[in-house]
């Protein structure tokens, strides 16, 4: 083999193959991320509900006021 066709298969570019399994393991790697971020949207709902609910001592011990607790608690799912 001369040295011209070495460097030629050498520069060949190399073939993607397609797998059921990567494929399989790409989307359900998707899946599990759009679960995790649905479930993390949930539980911040859930905590600015629960931020609604505390009285004017609580907000202060964590160093908020009602205007502010109350603007965020009104924020929706998405945000």
């Amino acid at each position: 083999m001369s040295t011209l066709s070495s460097v030629r298969e050498f520069a060949r570019p190399a073939t993607l193959s397609f797998s059921f399994g990567r494929a399989f393991a790409l989307l359900a790697g998707g899946v599990v991320v759009g679960i995790e971020h649905v479930m993390t949207r949930a539980e911040l709902a859930r905590s600015r509900r629960q931020l609604a609910q505390l009285d004017e001592r609580l907000l202060r011990d964590i160093g908020l006021d009602r205007a502010t607790a109350r603007l965020e608690a009104t924020k929706g799912f998405w945000a």
